[in-house]
């Protein structure tokens, strides 16, 4: 019997078309993020056109304008003031670095003053971070201090009854530990600014491609709700094309996906609103200026999963610093602390499994997973990805006895046909 093509494609035409998709979508990799942000401006964007059209009776198209003249104006405010205050602190802070030093040195005693017992385990922690060649310059410089206030050596020390150790001998071994205490601290707050130096221009070039990539996004997003009926007609004309298998196979998945990832994006939203209240009364409580400013910071930043929490705690620490000190500073990475772990175990769980109707406990399993074997993608889609693959592909019913309908105008539930007149 021949092969035939024919016979081969109808017998296997969905795994053939969902390879092709796939591999689309492997190829295009390298533009997922302009991908994704165009999808999530264009899902933000369509309720609030349709509120100007039905509740301010403006014209579709004008109503457009007005929302992403709105768009342009949050992101130039966000770079005119949120980036040259960033900024200003972190030169503030190198400037004031040999006083964050001293302020550091100055912690440093009153903790070992009140807990002698962890004083020599820290240092044994911080000295195993060091490179060898750190070490050695350090022990080289603790043994010229060692000579000069005439101590014997450690071993020696060590083997002294401490009934014996006079008050010399411990006012001198305690100088000794200062020194020690000292030049670590040196090493540690060095080594951090060198780090911070040399990744400031990845962060600037890092910071350029992401505005180009928004901007981008915006100009992508923009075209597509401004022409929207004529593209729904397009993508309904594919029905009638030799395309007709690929359209009937994917349009109705494709659809029910980008529903479960803008609900996922609706609770993302409420997630950054909840961390943005609170760390808003963490700062007020510790008396951190610019509490606005900084409230922006992390209620933009909470939209980033995992990475987000760093960016927006180091304005945070850098303030703090620079008003407070350390001790203000430590407070303030206490205070985020709590606050993520209440969004990654509470808040997360909680608010996904309401909006994509999962149990939180498997929304908590999921993310973990999906962190770990996929990093950031993963903390961004992984809860829409499960929630597809369980409820649409395996048919697992919802543990929760309503469907999930949609909340957002404009927006049609899984199961509908969407219309190019319904669209826009």
């Amino acid at each position: 019997m021949s092969f035939s093509f024919d016979n081969f494609y109808e017998a296997n035409r969905r795994i053939l078309i969902w390879l092709i998709l796939i591999g689309l979508l492997w190829q295009l990799r390298d533009f997922f993020g302009l991908i994704f942000i165009t999808f999530v401006l264009t899902f933000i964007a369509t309720p609030l056109v349709h509120f100007g059209r039905n509740k301010l009776k403006l014209p579709h198209r004008a109503s457009l304008v007005l929302v992403y003249i709105f768009f342009l104006l949050v992101l130039g405010s966000f770079f005119r003031y949120v980036t040259p205050s960033v900024v200003g602190e972190a030169t503030r802070f190198i400037g004031n670095f040999h006083e964050v030093q001293t302020k550091v040195m100055e912690l440093e005693r009153d903790v070992f003053g009140k807990y002698p017992g962890i004083e020599r385990s820290l240092y044994g922690y911080v000295r195993s971070t060091m490179d060898e060649n750190n070490l050695k310059a350090i022990d080289r410089a603790l043994s010229l201090y060692r000579l000069t206030l005439n101590l014997p050596p450690p071993d020696q020390l060590d083997e002294k009854n401490p009934a014996d150790v006079t008050d010399s001998e411990r006012a001198e071994l305690r100088k000794y530990h200062d020194k020690e205490a000292e030049l670590l601290i040196n090493f540690l707050l060095t080594t951090q600014l060198d780090k911070v130096k040399e990744e400031l221009p990845k962060l600037i070039k890092y910071l350029y491609q992401a505005t180009g990539t928004m901007l981008l996004a915006l100009l992508f997003s923009f075209l597509i709700l401004f022409d929207s009926i004529r593209l729904g007609g397009l993508m309904k004309s594919l029905h009638d094309s030799r395309l007709k298998d690929f359209y009937q196979e994917t349009a109705q998945p494709v659809i029910r996906f980008a529903y479960v990832v803008g609900r996922a994006i609706q609770a993302q939203a409420m997630i950054a609103c909840v961390n943005t209240l609170l760390t808003l009364i963490g700062l007020m409580v510790l008396g951190i200026p610019s509490v606005a400013l900084l409230s922006l910071i992390v209620f933009v930043c909470s939209f980033i999963p995992v990475l987000g929490v760093f960016i927006s705690t180091a304005p945070m620490v850098l303030v703090a610093l620079n008003t407070g000190g350390l001790t203000l500073a430590i407070a303030v990475v206490a205070m985020i602390t709590i606050i993520h772990i209440i969004e990654a175990y509470g808040l997360n769980p909680l608010i996904y499994g309401k909006h994509l109707k999962l149990n939180p406990v498997l929304v908590l399993i999921i993310l973990l997973i999906a962190y770990h074997s996929f990093g950031l993608w993963g903390m961004i889609l992984g809860v829409p990805v499960a929630y597809y693959f369980i409820h649409e592909v395996f048919g697992v019913p919802l543990w929760d006895k309503h469907r999930l309908q949609p909340s957002v105008a404009g927006l049609k539930p899984p199961d509908a046909e969407i219309h190019p007149d319904q669209v826009g």
